[in-house]
């Protein structure tokens, strides 16, 4: 017989948490939008209540999926300081390039104009040249963003959000995006991502200017 108690337990409440933080929530959603489906002459209130149910569903969802690639995307990389020394020579210059100090604005520019991430793996390898130089600059940083054209494709989506917020949580003072052009009906731009965008480098400047003003 087995000593590892603990183990019915454990895969209890590893089952119960995915219920909650999964099944539940989708099942929410997909019930609210086939009543709404096939019931067309709901009176706007039932309308509204099944849409907010949906709402509340996404909403769980999206942070359950948060928490989850918080754990599969940090795991095993906790411990390697420097996780982009495997990445091939010219990959490396190539993400070493999108990387400029602007010292007198305290800020580090993310040029991401024009590049296309296809795969949670170029995330992480981008975001890895990007964290290993910001701590060799022994210094918390403002961000600016440019998302000219930059393609997210859903396969890197949960990747992007995630390194996103992590890499503001560590060592950001504040992050300012910006795209001065984006081409016409692709879903997978960074406007579509972000509509905050602002419309030019300079006005995401002054408003990391403001920023700094008020801190």
């Amino acid at each position: 017989m087995s000593d590892d108690r603990s183990s019915p337990y454990t895969t209890l409440a590893l089952n119960t948490k995915v219920e909650e933080d999964f099944i539940a929530p989708l099942t929410a959603v997909r019930g609210a939008l086939e009543i709404l489906r096939d019931t067309p002459d709901l009176d706007v209130a039932e309308q509204q209540r099944f849409l907010d149910t949906a709402l509340r569903g996404c909403a769980k969802l999206g942070t359950s999926i948060q928490e989850l690639a918080a754990t599969v995307y940090d795991a095993g990389r906790r411990n390697s300081p420097n996780k982009s020394i495997n990445l091939p020579e010219a990959t490396y210059r190539e993400y070493v390039s999108r990387v400029h100090t602007l010292d007198e604005y305290e800020t580090i520019e993310l040029d991401l104009s024009d590049f296309e991430f296809s795969s949670a793996a170029i995330v992480n390898e981008f975001y890895d040249v990007i964290e290993e130089l910001v701590a060799a600059s022994g210094r918390d940083w403002y961000f600016l963003v440019n998302y000219r054209d930059c393609r997210i494709w859903p396969e890197a989506w949960i990747a992007f959000a995630h390194r996103g917020k992590k890499i503001n949580a560590i060592c950001s003072l504040g992050t300012v995006r910006y795209a001065e052009s984006v081409s016409a009906g692709d879903e997978n731009l960074g406007s579509r991502f972000d509509p905050d965008l602002f419309p030019s480098r300079d006005a995401a400047l002054e408003r990391i200017q403001a920023l700094k003003a008020a801190r």
